[in-house]
């Protein structure tokens, strides 16, 4: 009964330390969007943004399910908490929101968000992004 209890520990302890990179198989029987939906909620937007590669980049569909990652991995890579990767974080998520300035220029979330991030670097002396996302920055039309 202890070993089995242990096993159990064990066990629960494996599935809630997971990376989020592989925790569920994500069933390939499901439409590409629900796919999508799936990676999206477990954090996984390589994943999804890897599947989407393989698909018409002139697609709407496509193209949309392309924003919404791109928009989501832009707002996870904001909003998780670990100072010692801050640039690191910020950078990428100024990427994913070019990104998705490149499919909908019109998208007010990532404008303002990138808005967000730019005033929070203007506070800081002598930081900026990566000169790259800047000239990202600058080919969807924010000069920084």
């Amino acid at each position: 009964m202890l070993k089995k209890l242990i096993t159990l520990l064990l066990l629960a302890t494996l599935i809630s330390c997971g990376n989020g990179e592989g925790d569920v198989e994500i069933d390939p029987n499901l439409t590409l969007s629900e796919q999508i939906d799936r990676m999206i909620d477990q954090n996984r937007y390589e994943a999804a943004l890897d599947l989407l590669r393989d698909e018409d980049p002139q697609n709407p569909d496509t193209r949309f399910l392309l924003e919404k990652t791109h928009l989501n991995y832009g707002l996870h890579s904001m909003n998780t908490f670990d100072q010692t990767e801050m640039r690191t974080r910020m950078n990428n998520a100024l990427l994913q929101f070019v990104e998705v300035l490149k499919l909908n220029p019109d998208n007010n979330i990532a404008r303002e968000q990138i808005q967000q991030i730019m005033s929070i670097y203007s506070t800081i002396p002598d930081r900026q992004p990566e000169p790259e996302v800047l000239e990202a920055l600058r080919e969807v039309g924010f000069d920084y």
